[in-house]
């Protein structure tokens, strides 16, 4: 399936070719850490935000729950070079690309966008570049990364991606602005 965009005031696009793993572990363990630096040539986030390396995003989730999101074409590679590194020690890495959607809004008004469907503050004080933050978009869970001023992934259940889609791009509609 091809990506899938919305375009409106700000646009929305579905991104396919991306592959999501869950790393569960002791995050406060220095061989973790050196693992994650070791596989993937990026130090653990801080909690509430995300380190990128190239073109993979390493997410903190929860104290012991990591998000790991890479291009498909890399996604194998990346696999294995985690699981080497991680070999040995209490973890659980799974790969869950088949249950996560993942969406990009871009565009000069994405907080606004994100404000109206998701009960978070999304001043750029509250949530600078570089932050993650778990969430729900109306009545879904999900997650946000505030990547770019302009630019904001969002993470779903795959279950639920047409909606998500269907709830950003009507909230992202020409004449949906809330400052004109």
């Amino acid at each position: 399936m091809p990506n899938r965009e919305f375009q409106g005031y700000v646009n929305v696009s579905q991104i396919m070719d991306q592959s999501m793993f869950t790393l569960r572990a002791n995050l406060a363990s220095t061989k973790i850490k050196a693992a994650l630096k070791l596989a993937m040539s990026v130090a653990l986030p801080k909690p509430g935000a995300c380190a990128t390396a190239g073109a993979c995003t390493l997410a903190w989730m929860s104290p012991d729950e990591l998000l790991i999101i890479a291009p498909s074409a890399e996604a194998q590679k990346l696999y294995s070079s985690l699981d080497t590194a991680l070999s040995g020690l209490h973890v659980l890495l799974e790969d869950v690309s088949d249950a996560r959607a993942k969406f990009i809004l871009t565009g000069a008004h994405v907080r606004e966008v994100l404000a109206k469907l998701a009960p978070m503050d999304t001043h750029p004080a509250q949530f600078p570049v570089g932050s993650f933050n778990r969430t729900r978009f109306a009545q879904v869970a999900g997650a946000v990364f505030m990547e770019k001023d302009d630019m904001i992934s969002l993470i779903c259940f795959r279950s639920v991606q047409d909606y998500v889609f269907a709830l950003f791009s009507a909230a992202a509609a020409h004449g949906s602005e809330v400052f004109q």
